[in-house]
């Protein structure tokens, strides 16, 4: 019974992530068939617009001209037009510009928003957690504080892109050898997926005999 239980359970290790994979992905193309299909007037050419994924592809074109139209003049215009337009309504104008902040810091591929991977002693003594060092403390804080800090960002699991923004003494952090990727899978894990280790001796400084 014991293998058996097992057996049950690796087998379920091992559906669980194809068939969640594949949920997802349904769910996504059946919700962009419903949003674009409509548009699609696939049935005036003899093509049934049941078809599975035609909104999807529709999606995908819509998203692609649109994307090649935002870098022309009229795509200037139209950012500066809404840009003006929403800054200037109360409630939606903090919600926008809050947003629109933190998908140019993602998207922007000359940004590096994750420069490293820190572990902090957090949230009490003899407990870590991992966190993203994003700048050098400057302003009013580094000025009030008086010592090196750095900007933290402490992302919750299993969804890294939200949690909060710290300020640490540079003292106080352990820098990791860890890409940002690895540590993003690791969080999102919740520590299952431990990223390989790195050979310590050979990242530690050597020292003269």
């Amino acid at each position: 019974m014991k293998k058996i239980q097992s057996y049950f359970f690796s087998g379920i290790l091992i559906v669980a992530p194809l068939g969640l994979s594949l949920y997802v992905a349904w769910i996504v193309v059946g919700l962009a068939d419903k949003i674009f299909r409509p548009f699609v007037p696939l049935t005036q050419f003899g093509i049934p617009a049941e078809i599975p994924g035609v909104g999807l592809i529709v999606a995908f074109l819509f998203f692609t001209i649109l994307g090649a139209i935002a870098g022309s003049f009229f795509g200037r215009l139209y950012h500066r037009i809404v840009d003006a337009t929403l800054s200037k309504i109360p409630g939606l104008n903090s919600i926008y510009s809050t947003v629109k902040q933190i998908i140019d810091t993602f998207a922007t591929t000359k940004s590096n928003a994750f420069k490293e991977v820190v572990l902090i002693e957090y949230p009490q003594k003899d407990m870590y957690a991992l966190g993203f060092l994003t700048a050098i403390t400057k302003g009013e804080i580094a000025t009030r504080k008086n010592k090196k800090m750095i900007n933290v960002f402490m992302p919750s699991t299993p969804n890294p892109t939200t949690g909060f923004l710290m300020f640490v003494p540079l003292s106080k952090c352990t820098k990791l050898s860890m890409s940002v990727d690895q540590a993003i899978k690791y969080i999102i894990s919740a520590g299952l997926v431990t990223p390989n280790a790195p050979d310590i001796k050979k990242a530690l400084p050597k020292t003269k005999k």
